[in-house]
């Protein structure tokens, strides 16, 4: 055989060895740093709060009935725009509403928390309206997961504000435990601690296992979100940063290949190696047959997140599942991923009696 030719075909397969010996291939440049971190004033009972709805439309009555409910069971006060479920089918006049709806809410002083309503699709459409002068202004706690993950970056990247990921109040299934979760996480004046998923009905067949990937220990603050909005973030001036974080994703009905693919991406920008630790939120429906590649969600993330060097587990509910754990973005948390637990080290919100000029905020 020609040295060429076996050259080439030695390169092959190297190449082709393992997902795992991907690489960052250049140096990235430092990303600025980010802003002081600003606690939202705790919510207390008989609170106004704002339901709001930057991402897919609503336009059924009884899901803003549902919100409405959720959020009195909470103790606090609904507040509902008139034109929450009216929004325009044309795209620039339903951009400037949901601008106005979310500006005029942080805008408020009488509100003291705002609530997206659900996710979806149509947060990537407001942003380059979004005014972080009024939101840096008046910080208080917002709500919100999947599509609301670009406006937890962006308000992250821009504010500094400790904002929650968590369940939204029209979605259609709210039990228990996930109403509990979010009360803690909005009205704790206390570190929630370990994070712990809900009790299993059948030990030796849980509905959500908990499994070591890498084993370790670190602490830092806590990053991340949904990983379709994490990548549509890349190359944004809201782009993730992981440095020295704890950071945790998780998807929705994605095929392995798809997470294997954002993930990779993920790795050649330095953003697995620049974590403390990485915890895998539960990915529901994500580990569907396909005829794309032959490897199950669990051997994609073993094939990606294993050879890291950092403390990686899987498995704790803090994605698209009824039962969902609510958790402050930006406080410092630790991860032990031999324990599969994630333990938050301090509150999200800040728990000082306001004063008769408005509510303290607390930087961190």
């Amino acid at each position: 055989m020609r040295r060429r030719s076996f050259l080439g075909l030695a390169g092959t397969a190297t190449a082709g060895a393992t997902l795992a010996a991907a690489r960052p291939m250049q140096a990235r440049l430092p990303a600025p740093p980010l802003p002081v971190r600003i606690k939202p004033p705790v919510l207390r009972p008989g609170d106004r709060v704002a339901l709001i709805n930057p991402s897919t439309a609503i336009y059924d009555p009884a899901a803003v009935l549902r919100a409405q409910a959720l959020i009195a069971a909470l103790g606090l006060t609904p507040v509902v725009s008139e034109s929450l479920t009216d929004r325009p089918r044309d795209l620039a006049a339903s951009v400037d509403q949901r601008l106005r709806e979310l500006h005029d809410a942080f805008a408020d002083p009488s509100i003291r928390g705002v609530f997206c309503a659900r996710g979806g699709y149509g947060v990537s459409e407001i942003m380059h309206g979004v005014d972080f002068g009024v939101i840096r202004a008046n910080p208080k706690v917002f709500l919100g997961f999947s599509d609301i993950t670009l406006l937890h970056l962006a308000i992250a990247r821009e504010t500094g504000l400790v904002t929650f990921h968590g369940r939204m109040p029209a979605m259609r299934e709210f039990p228990v435990f996930s109403l509990e979760a979010l009360r803690r996480a909005l009205f704790g004046r206390e570190p929630l601690g370990p994070l712990v998923n809900p009790p299993e009905a059948a030990l030796l067949r849980p509905a959500y296992p908990l499994r070591t990937i890498a084993g370790g220990t670190a602490t830092g603050p806590l990053v991340g979100g949904n990983l379709s909005m994490i990548m549509a973030a890349m190359g944004t001036p809201w782009e993730i940063d992981t440095r020295g974080a704890i950071f945790f994703f998780e998807d929705v009905d994605e095929p392995p290949y798809r997470i294997a693919r954002m993930l990779l991406t993920l790795q050649h920008a330095g953003k697995l190696r620049e974590a403390a630790g990485i915890v895998v939120g539960h990915c529901a429906r994500c580990d569907g047959p396909s005829d794309v590649t032959p490897y199950s969600l669990n051997e994609v993330l073993d094939q990606i997140l294993s050879h890291t060097s950092v403390p990686v587990f899987s498995g704790l509910l803090l994605g698209h599942t009824s039962e969902q754990i609510t958790i402050p973005l930006g406080v410092r948390a630790q991860i032990d991923a031999d324990a599969c637990t994630l333990s938050l080290l301090e509150a999200g919100v800040d728990g000082a009696a306001p004063e008769a000029s408005g509510r303290q905020r607390r930087r961190i």
